[in-house]
C-alpha cells in the first residue's frame, strides 16, 4: 500500500493538513475577498534575488527566468534586502523563503541577510542546489534547509542538472550538518524523473549515511505552460510504490522520508479538486523584477502581478483565477480545498470537538 510518512511523523512539514492550523488566517482572507475586513500580512514571504542560475536543469520551475530572460534582471542589492526585510518584520510576516529565479548564493550581496533577518524576528529557509552552501556561515540561522539533489549517482545527477556538482553538494551539505549540531532541518529534495528513478533507493541511503534529517520525493511537474518538453512522463505505479517502500524502510526517528504524491491523481499527474484561488495570500512572492505575483506557480506572468498587496486589484485578481484552467500542479492546492470545505462550508462542523 502507497504511503507518504511513516505514523511516527505524520505531523510533518510536507502534510498539507498544516494549513488547518492557519484557520483564522483561512477566515481572513474569506473576510477580505467579500470585502469585509483587510487582507492581513501573509505568513511567509518568498524571495528571489537573482535570476541566475549555474546547472541546468531542463525540468527547472524557473523557466521564465532562465530561458525568457536569462539573466537580464539581474540580482538584488545589499541595500534593497536590508529595507524589505525589515519591512516584512514589520508588517508582522513570520519568515522568509530565499528561492530563486535560479539559484540564489550567487547573489553575494546575500551575505549575513539570512542572519539580519532571523535576528529582527522572522524565521529564515532556502531553497538551493547546494553547490555554494559553504560559502554562507549564516545559513546556520535558516530554520530549514531544502537541498535540490534529485540523484546522489554522480553520473546521473550530471545527466539531469547538467553538472559535475554532485560531491561537492555530498560534502557540503554533510560538512554543514556536522557543524550545524541538528539546530538547522536538512532535506534532501528529489524529482521522481525517468533518469532518477533506478538511484532513489541508494540516494535515501546516501542522505541517511551523512545525517540528513529528511529525504523527500515527489513527481515531476511536466505539465506547466512554462515547460516545452515532451509533456508528462508516464509512471509505473507498481514500481514507483515499491521504490518508496523501500525508501520508508530506511526510516528511524532522526531520518524520516516523505513520498509526497497527494497533490497529485493516482497516475501521478496534475490535479484539481478545487474551484478557487483562495490560498495564495497566505504567501508573498517577490521575484526578481521586486514586482508580486499570485503565487509561486505564476512567476512573472504579468496576469497575477499584484500591484499592492491587499488592494481591489489583489482582490479582483485572486477571485479571477481559474486553476483548472490558468493552473498545473498548484503548490497550495490542499490549502484552497481546505479553505472550501472546511472554512466556507464548515463540512468538519468546527464546533462540535
Amino acid at each position: 500500500m502507497k504511503r507518504e510518512w511513516s505514523r511516527q511523523s505524520q505531523y510533518n512539514s510536507f502534510n498539507s493538513y498544516k494549513g488547518l492550523t492557519y484557520y483564522e488566517h483561512y477566515k481572513k482572507i474569506v473576510g477580505w475577498l467579500k470585502g469585509e475586513n483587510p487582507l492581513p500580512a501573509p505568513i511567509e514571504v518568498s524571495l528571489d534575488p537573482i535570476n541566475k542560475c549555474n546547472q541546468k536543469c531542463y525540468y527547472c520551475n524557473s523557466q521564465r527566468y532562465l530561458r525568457e530572460n536569462p539573466a537580464n534582471l539581474g540580482g538584488w542589492s545589499w541595500q534593497y534586502m536590508n529595507d524589505l526585510l525589515y519591512d516584512l518584520a514589520a508588517q508582522g510576516v513570520k519568515a522568509f523563503c530565499w528561492g530563486g529565479g535560479g539559484e540564489a548564493l550567487l547573489n553575494d550581496n546575500l551575505r549575513g541577510l539570512t542572519h539580519l533577518g532571523v535576528d529582527i524576528g522572522m524565521e529564515a529557509s532556502i531553497i538551493t542546489n547546494g553547490v555554494l552552501l559553504d560559502k554562507f556561515p549564516d545559513l546556520h540561522r535558516c530554520r530549514w534547509i531544502g537541498v535540490s539533489l534529485d540523484s546522489a549517482d554522480p553520473e546521473v545527477y550530471k545527466k539531469v542538472r547538467g553538472t559535475d556538482d554532485c560531491e561537492k553538494v555530498l560534502t557540503n551539505v554533510s560538512n554543514f550538518i556536522q557543524e550545524n549540531d541538528g539546530k538547522t532541518d536538512v532535506s534532501f529534495k528529489l524529482l521522481f524523473l525517468p533518469e532518477t528513478i533506478s538511484t532513489l533507493v541508494y540516494s535515501c541511503q546516501v542522505a541517511k549515511d551523512i545525517g540528513v534529517q529528511d529525504f523527500h520525493v515527489r513527481p515531476v511537474d511536466l505539465e506547466r505552460d512554462d515547460y516545452h518538453g515532451d509533456g508528462p512522463i508516464e509512471v509505473n505505479k507498481s514500481e514507483a510504490n515499491d521504490i518508496f517502500a523501500q525508501c520508508h524502510e530506511m526510516e528511524t526517528d532522526d531520518f524520516r522520508v516523505y513520498t509526497v504524491t497527494h497533490k497529485y491523481d493516482e497516475y501521478y499527474k496534475v490535479k484539481h479538486d478545487f474551484r478557487g484561488c483562495f490560498a495564495s495570500p497566505l504567501v508573498m512572492q517577490i521575484c526578481t523584477d521586486k514586482k508580486m505575483y499570485a503565487c509561486v506557480d505564476h512567476r512573472l506572468e504579468s496576469r497575477f502581478e499584484i500591484k499592492e498587496w491587499g488592494s481591489d486589484q489583489h482582490r479582483k485578481l485572486v477571485q479571477g483565477i481559474d486553476p483548472c484552467k490558468e493552473c498545473s500542479r498548484c503548490t497550495w492546492g490542499e490549502y484552497n480545498r481546505q479553505i472550501e470545505e472546511v472554512v466556507i462550508q464548515d463540512r468538519m462542523c468546527r464546533n462540535f470537538p
